[in-house]
């Protein structure tokens, strides 16, 4: 029974979290006001929570502040690309649900599957710049190969967000908190997603270097 209310308990540990979560939603959403700051918010949201979920944290708020200015060029630059392209496909598959020929109906399904591929891209691509550095053409391209490839943790991800944001619609005010539960959720998963590439640098590294020395 101690040991339950002992606060290093996985348990307890783990519901610290999730409030830390929606607290770093309000501050997320605040720093999302300006619109064109949106990607360097969540850039910044999943640089803290994906050291939360391997229990690296440190302070949330300075954690999120710093990431928010080193990842604010590229993050910018990627919302605004995505935000230019979701606009188009929904403007797209707007206008093709009302126009009843076989050549519409094509194009309105056709502008769906566009547009379920945008979202998973939307999905990776914050959390990977968090993460890695490199270049915004092959943080998309790497986005998208990702979500393919782990195509079973993606759909879970979707799920799981369809559901959260469904079921908050029930107690509107709890929308507020959305964005930090599902980036807490999501970084667990991403984490596991991301070591199996951070091993593979790590194998290729090694193996370079003793090429090296070999030579």
């Amino acid at each position: 029974m101690n040991s339950f209310f002992d606060l290093d308990n996985p348990a307890w540990r783990f519901v610290g979290k999730f409030f830390d979560a929606c607290f770093l939603s309000v501050i997320y959403l605040i720093f999302c006001i300006p619109i064109f700051t949106i990607g360097a918010a969540n850039s910044a949201l999943y640089y803290v929570f994906l050291k939360l979920a391997k229990d690296e944290e440190g302070y949330l708020i300075r954690d999120f502040f710093k990431a928010f200015k080193q990842n604010f060029k590229q993050g910018t630059i990627v919302w605004l690309i995505l935000f230019i392209v979701g606009i188009v496909l929904i403007v797209d598959i707007y206008y093709f649900k009302f126009i009843p020929t076989t050549k519409g109906l094509f194009m309105y399904y056709l502008f769906w599957i566009i547009f379920l591929f945008y979202s998973v891209i939307n999905l990776y691509i914050f959390p990977l710049i968090s993460k890695f550095e490199n270049t915004t053409k092959n943080m998309f391209k790497f986005s998208f190969i990702m979500s393919i490839r782990h195509l079973g943790w993606t759909t879970l991800m979707m799920i799981l967000a369809i559901v959260i944001i469904l079921s908050a619609t029930r107690v509107p005010p709890v929308l507020v908190f959305i964005p930090g539960i599902l980036a807490f959720f999501n970084s667990y998963i991403f984490n596991h997603i991301f070591d199996i590439y951070i091993r593979k640098m790590n194998e290729n590294n090694l193996t370079d270097s003793t090429n090296i020395e070999q030579e």
